[in-house]
């Protein structure tokens, strides 16, 4: 093809016909633009069909990713909501002292409130995502800004979490260890001589706990504590169901 153009080029220089050469030459400059634009369309076309499918398996990736952590997030919110519940009761003892009794349930009441349940979030593709500058793949703008402020939004509630964590281990914890016994509190509640403690009645041990004004700040502090946590929980829960939401609503449309 090309020595067919360069054959007719040198056939209208010969005949001198100039402004013939000209409107051919032209025309080839617009062939090769048009050839050009085309070829270029076709890459285009090739690339964002690639990138279509690279994003709707992206898009599985993060389904699979936001579903894990909103069953991690469920369970750390159940968990906390059961300390919740096991302190209001123990302060409940507080209110009532008539009410206090060394059942088992007591017992386990305040071996809940010793939980440090923290959220530990997937963040494998989200991450990948961001850092390798591939979000761009992503078409959905909401599902881009999400995705974006994720860390941020997870990272509030994990400081609220540590917050307690670290009330728990280093305060409370500690305190009830130096003035209260595990053993004189669980008598009776293994069913086992060689556990089960006799260095105490169990009127005693109510009379000391209830007696104890600073472990039923610690329970209030807790309890506190829980309530503010759980509010970030429910954030950051919200923030993964309208991701799942979004990226179902995508995967549908691919």
């Amino acid at each position: 093809m090309i020595k067919v153009f360069r054959g007719i080029r040198q056939q209208l220089l010969t005949e001198n016909k100039f402004s013939n050469y000209l409107i051919y030459a032209i025309g080839e400059i617009i062939l090769v633009v048009i050839g050009i634009l085309i070829a270029l369309s076709i890459n285009n076309w090739s690339e964002e069909n690639k990138n279509r499918k690279q994003e709707a398996q992206i898009l599985l990736q993060l389904k699979e990713e936001y579903q894990e952590n909103l069953t991690e997030l469920d369970l750390k919110i159940s968990m906390r909501k059961e300390m919740f519940d096991a302190a209001t009761r123990l302060l409940g003892y507080y209110d009532d002292s008539k009410s206090w009794t060394l059942a088992d349930s007591v017992a386990s009441d305040f071996t809940i409130t010793f939980y440090t349940p923290t959220f530990n979030p997937v963040i494998g593709v989200t991450s990948e995502l961001l850092s390798s500058g591939k979000l761009y793949i992503i078409e959905n703008k909401r599902l881009k800004i999400m995705l974006t402020n994720w860390t941020g939004v997870s990272n509030r509630l994990i400081e609220y979490e540590e917050d307690l964590r670290s009330q728990t281990e280093n305060h409370y914890n500690p305190y009830f260890k130096e003035n209260h016994s595990y053993r004189n509190l669980f008598n009776g509640f293994w069913g086992n001589e060689k556990l089960d403690s006799k260095r105490k009645d169990k009127s005693d041990l109510i009379k000391e706990l209830i007696n104890d004004k600073n472990l039923e700040d610690y329970i209030l502090s807790v309890a506190s504590s829980i309530v503010i946590t759980q509010k970030e929980s429910e954030i950051v829960r919200k923030h993964i169901t309208t991701l799942l939401e979004t990226i179902n609503l995508e995967l549908n449309n691919k």
